[in-house]
């Protein structure tokens, strides 16, 4: 059963070097069991998956071949890391969405879905989702959504214990961003309106698709990045281990970006 907040994770994006999908660094591979993933129907991107028992996963994806004409226009062409992160809830509905943004005087739109999809080996078969992005802030400060069309096991396929992980991690706790200053008050109102779930300064509660017992529920925390910073979103993913007495985070230097994943208990 998911967790009660109408508002759920769905995955986190990092993004990777090629090479760092194809043969996973010790970094990932001492913390995480990495799943199958495949190449996206626009035939940019490819992905490798670290599905967790709450129901979400944390996707590397990588440039094919690090080319950078695939980079060219792409919504995470930006230096590796934490780039984004994705929602999702049964009773989503685009119109009323853009309603209560509207109504809550926040800048920040979100764009019709669109569907994507890539093709999966074993077995063969052709995933298809739709995703509906964010415009009116820079990607990464406010999460995109992704639905299924096929079913969501085919895409989130927890089996074979690829859930169980030397870190111990059972999923995704949290997500804290830190917003560019200009869009800072846009940011917060539209946390508001997409998680319905305002849990007090800045702190916006989730769920998650599979209850695995959480006290508190997983949040989004958002802060300000300061005026003479570099003025992209920075994400630190946060997953919860009951290792975490003896467990390290991740800060990571990746290809052009930083690596940050907390663990918490």
């Amino acid at each position: 059963m998911p967790s009660d907040p109408p508002t759920q994770f769905d995955h986190a994006v990092l993004l990777v070097p090629y090479q760092d999908l194809k043969k996973p660094p010790s970094w990932v591979t001492n913390k995480f069991t990495l799943s199958p993933g495949g190449r996206h129907a626009d035939g940019k991107t490819e992905n490798r998956l670290i599905m967790f028992r709450d129901g979400t996963y944390l996707e590397l994806i990588a440039f094919i071949n690090d080319d950078l004409e695939k980079r060219k226009g792409h919504w995470w062409d930006k230096p590796c890391g934490i780039v984004d992160f994705a929602l999702t809830g049964g009773d989503f509905n685009h119109g009323q969405l853009s309603e209560r943004l509207a109504h809550a005087k926040s800048n920040i739109e979100y764009e019709k879905p669109k569907e994507g999809g890539r093709m999966t080996e074993k077995p063969r078969r052709e995933l298809r989702w739709k995703v509906t992005f964010p415009k009116g802030a820079k990607r990464g400060s406010v999460p995109f959504w992704c639905h299924d069309v096929t079913p969501r096991d085919w895409r989130v396929a927890a089996t074979d214990g690829n859930t169980w992980h030397p870190s111990g991690a059972i999923g995704l706790a949290g997500m804290t961003v830190e917003v560019p200053e200009k869009e800072f008050e846009d940011a917060e109102k539209a946390y508001g309106v997409v998680t319905q779930a305002a849990r007090g300064h800045r702190r916006f509660a989730v769920g998650t698709p599979f209850d695995v017992g959480r006290i508190p529920d997983p949040e989004i925390e958002i802060k300000k990045k300061a005026e003479d910073s570099d003025q992209e979103p920075t994400l630190t993913l946060i997953l919860q281990s009951p290792a975490k007495d003896t467990l390290m985070g991740i800060e990571e230097k990746v290809g052009n970006g930083l690596v940050r994943i907390k663990f918490v208990k």
